[in-house]
């Protein structure tokens, strides 16, 4: 199983969803989302009752996106498989854990699909330790760890909102506007994470929806009106091929953008964001 293992991770590593998509002779049913299944949700293996079909699972937790000024970004946690089982084709599948998944028929060969499993409130969180992740994108990381470990997160977070508000309405308004981003982000962009984690994901959040997108030599440009004085603001967003779930863009990163994105941070950390 290790020999296995260290193969798929090879794979995965090399392999575009294009080709594997080409060689597999079978689909992932994934009913109402082409996207992603939720978790508690049922999956079907759609193929040849004949033949064994073996799922592999990550339970990688990826890293949301670095601001856009950040050139060097990490690429993020390893991918490590940590459950492999086998099940039959054409029957619904329950998955209970979120992550990552791949399928194959032969485990020493290059063929497979992929999808991702989502938390049970997704793309519009409700539980606390679904939604407070999101805002490290105005947060320090005091707040951020009294959300996670303080002994009242819950009180934390609307203190915080309170805090930059400065009125319990314009918190109602900022928490709504900040969390109608981010479940737009999850529809929008979901790919191999969460689509709030993703580079368009903190670009929309932050910023809002572009004034326009339009086309660019391999990939999309999102536009914004002339904003804190700076002029208009353009985004590039590179298109790439992922080994799970299809398309997947990538900012076209510059240090150019750092004051931009902090005189836009400042503005949700002091209540005018609009």
């Amino acid at each position: 199983m290790k020999r296995t293992i260290i193969l798929l991770i090879t794979l995965i590593n090399t392999l575009s969803i294009g080709s594997l998509l080409a060689q597999s002779n079978f689909n992932v049913d994934l009913g109402g989302s082409a996207k992603y299944i939720r978790q508690g949700e049922d999956v079907i293996i759609k193929g040849d009752d004949s033949q064994h079909y073996y799922v592999f699972h990550f339970s990688t937790d990826f890293m949301p996106a670095p601001p856009p000024m950040v050139e060097n970004a990490n690429s993020g946690n390893p991918m490590i498989v940590d459950t492999t089982f086998e099940v039959q084709p054409n029957i619904p599948i329950q998955v209970t854990n979120t992550g990552l998944y791949f399928v194959q028929t032969d485990t020493t060969s290059r063929e497979g699909m992929g999808f991702t499993a989502m938390p049970s409130d997704f793309p519009k969180y409700k539980k606390m330790k679904n939604v407070y992740p999101s805002l490290v994108y105005i947060s320090t990381q005091n707040e951020m760890a009294s959300f996670k470990t303080g002994s009242r997160p819950r009180k934390a977070f609307e203190n915080f909102w309170i805090n930059i508000a400065g009125s319990p309405d314009n918190a109602k308004r900022l928490i709504k506007l900040y969390f109608d981003r981010v479940t737009d982000a999850n529809i929008q962009f979901t790919e191999y994470k969460e689509g709030w984690k993703t580079d368009r994901g903190i670009v929309y959040i932050i910023f809002g929806p572009p004034s326009e997108v339009s086309n660019i030599d391999g990939g999309i440009r999102w536009s914004y009106d002339s904003n804190l004085n700076h002029g208009q603001v353009e985004f590039d967003f590179i298109e790439d091929n992922n080994q799970f779930t299809g398309t997947h863009y990538e900012l076209k990163r510059s240090y150019d953008y750092k004051r931009v994105w902090f005189d836009t941070v400042k503005k949700w950390r002091n209540g005018t964001i609009q």
